[in-house]
C-alpha cells in the first residue's frame, strides 16, 4: 500500500482512490457466514478498515506537497525605482529617471537537489512509522483474538462441569431415593447443577462479548463468526534465537538517511548564492540605458558551520537512540520469551500431571461414592478439583498466547501482513 502512496503525487482524493481497491480486495476475502475466522483473516480485515490509513494518506499528502515545493527554484523579483523628483534641470545628473530591474537568485552547491532528497527521506520515515503503527494494530487484534479463543475454551470447561454436575446429581438422587443419603445432599447436588448452568451461560456471554470486541476492529458483525480453538492448547516451545523486528530497524535507517539529507542541505546552504539583476533605465531627456548587477552575500561562514555541526549532531543522536532502542528491544524480547516459556511449562505440567490425576481422582471417588465409601463432600471436592485443573490449563494457555503476542510484536512476526498491501 505504501508504495502506492509514494507514487501518489496528486490530491488526497487521488491517494484515497489508490487505497480503495486494496481495502475492497481485503474485505472481499472476509470469511462467509459460519466459516472459521483465522487470525490472519482478522488481521487483514482490521488493517483494511483501520482509520490510521486516512491519517497516513494525509501525512504523505502533506510531505508530497512539501517535496513539490522543495523542487521549485527561487522566485525572481521585479523592482521599479525612480530618482531625481523635482523641477526640470539642465544638468544630466539631475534629470528624472525610472529604472526597472529584474533579479534572479542563482542557487549554487546543489541546494535544490538537497532539499528534494530531504523531502524524500521525510516521506520514507513517515512510511516506516506507519508500518510500526500497523504492527501495533496487529498486536491489539491478536489480543482480541486470543480473548475469544480463551472464552471459547472456558465454555468447553463450563460444559464439562455441567455434565459432571448432572451426572453427580443423578447418582446422589439415586442414593437419596434409597435413603442412603440425606435429602439435603440431593438439594446440594441440584444447587451445583444450577451453579454450573449459570457459569455456562456466563461463559457463553463472555465469548459473545469477546467476539463483538474483535469484530469492532473492522466494523463488522459478530453474528456467525467462528474462531477455531483447535491449536489453543497446542503450545509449542520457542524455536531459535529471537531478533528485533526489522520494522524498528527500518525506522532508524530512514531516520538516519533523513539526518544525512539534512546535513547535505546545511552544507549546500553554506555555499554562497549569486543574485543577477538587470533592466532598462529611462532618463528624462528621452535617453534609455541598461543597468546590470551582481550581488554576493558576505559573511555567514560561522553560522553555516554551526548549522552543519547541528545537523551532524542530530545524526549522532539518531545513531545513539538506535543503539538504545536495540538494547531495550533485545532485553524486552528476552523477558517476553521467558514469560512465554513459563506459561507453556505451567500449561504442559497441568495437562500432563495435574489434570489426569484430578480426573482419575474424580472417577475413583464417584465409583466409591456409589458403593458408599465416600461422602457427598468428598465427591464435591473431587469435582471442584477436576474443574479447577481444567480451567487453570485454559488460563495458562491464555497467558502463553498473550505473552506470544508481545513477542510477535517485538520480533515482527506479522511484518509481512503489515507490508502486504505494498507488494
Amino acid at each position: 500500500m505504501f508504495s502506492r502512496i509514494r507514487a501518489c503525487k496528486g490530491t488526497r482524493a487521488a491517494c484515497k482512490a489508490l487505497l480503495l481497491p486494496v481495502a475492497l480486495a481485503v474485505l472481499m476475502a472476509s470469511p462467509a457466514l459460519g466459516q472459521d475466522l483465522t487470525l490472519e483473516d482478522a488481521i487483514r480485515l482490521a488493517l483494511a478498515a483501520a482509520p490510521q490509513n486516512a491519517s497516513v494518506v494525509a501525512q504523505v499528502d502533506a510531505l508530497t506537497a512539501n517535496r513539490a515545493a522543495a523542487d521549485l527554484p527561487p522566485r525572481p523579483s521585479l523592482e521599479i525605482a525612480t530618482e531625481n523628483f523635482g523641477p526640470p534641470s539642465d544638468s544630466l545628473y539631475d534629470q528624472f529617471q525610472i529604472t526597472g530591474t529584474y533579479s534572479q537568485q542563482i542557487e549554487r552547491g546543489g541546494k535544490r537537489q538537497a532539499r528534494v532528497t530531504l523531502a524524500d527521506r521525510q516521506i520514507d520515515v513517515a512510511v516506516a512509522q506507519a508500518v510500526v503503527r500497523r504492527l501495533e494494530i496487529i498486536s491489539d487484534v491478536q489480543l482480541a483474538y486470543v480473548e475469544v479463543q480463551a472464552a471459547e475454551a472456558a465454555i468447553g470447561v463450563a460444559r464439562e462441569r455441567l455434565t459432571i454436575a448432572q451426572g453427580v446429581a443423578t447418582e446422589v438422587g439415586r442414593r437419596v431415593a434409597s435413603a442412603r443419603d440425606p435429602i439435603f445432599a440431593g438439594t446440594r447436588a441440584l444447587a451445583r447443577v444450577a451453579e454450573a448452568e449459570v457459569d455456562l451461560e456466563l461463559a457463553v456471554h463472555a465469548r459473545d462479548a469477546a467476539l463483538v470486541r474483535l469484530s469492532q476492529w473492522w466494523g463488522g458483525s459478530a453474528d456467525g463468526l467462528i474462531v477455531p480453538i483447535g491449536q489453543f492448547l497446542d503450545l509449542a516451545p520457542i524455536a531459535g534465537p529471537m531478533e528485533p523486528s526489522p520494522t524498528i530497524s527500518a525506522i532508524y535507517q530512514a531516520a538516519g538517511a533523513q539526518a544525512d539529507a539534512a546535513i547535505a542541505v546545511r552544507q549546500a546552504d553554506s555555499v554562497r548564492d549569486l543574485t543577477l539583476s538587470g533592466g532598462p533605465r529611462f532618463i528624462g531627456t528621452g535617453d534609455v540605458g541598461f543597468v546590470f548587477g551582481v550581488s554576493v552575500p558576505l559573511g555567514g561562514r560561522r553560522l553555516a558551520g554551526a548549522r552543519v555541526a547541528e545537523a551532524q549532531a542530530e545524526r549522532q543522536r539518531v545513531d545513539a537512540e538506535r543503539e538504545v532502542e536495540m538494547f531495550n528491544l533485545r532485553r524486552a524480547i528476552t523477558l517476553a520469551a521467558e514469560r512465554v516459556e513459563k506459561a507453556r511449562h505451567e500449561a504442559d505440567a497441568i495437562q500432563t500431571q495435574v489434570l489426569p490425576l484430578a480426573e482419575k481422582a474424580l472417577s475413583e471417588v464417584r465409583v466409591g461414592y456409589q458403593r458408599g465409601f465416600f461422602s457427598f463432600a468428598d465427591l464435591a471436592a473431587a469435582q471442584t478439583a477436576s474443574v479447577d485443573a481444567a480451567m487453570r490449563t485454559v488460563d495458562a494457555a491464555r497467558e502463553y498466547h498473550e505473552a506470544k503476542v508481545e513477542l510477535d510484536r517485538l520480533t515482527g512476526r506479522f511484518s509481512n501482513l503489515a507490508e502486504e498491501a505494498s507488494q
